[in-house]
């Protein structure tokens, strides 16, 4: 990704006054984001996705 895309994307996401080291930085990030996500499989049924659950402890099982 070229500085200048990176810097309308920032600008975008109201991000004006990054310099240039940090827009660097978010250029750097969304292309390995790009990448990353591409090796993603594509074709998962939804029975098939990862879902993260939580347990949130019961009253009586606080730390104190």
């Amino acid at each position: 990704m070229d500085m200048e895309r990176a810097r309308e994307i920032a600008a975008a996401a109201g991000l004006t006054k990054l310099d240039e080291k940090h827009v660097g930085q978010l250029a750097l990030g969304m292309t390995s984001t790009r990448e990353l996500a591409g090796k993603l499989p594509k074709d998962l049924h939804w029975s098939e996705e990862i879902a993260l659950t939580f347990r949130l402890p019961g009253p009586g099982s606080a730390k104190r």
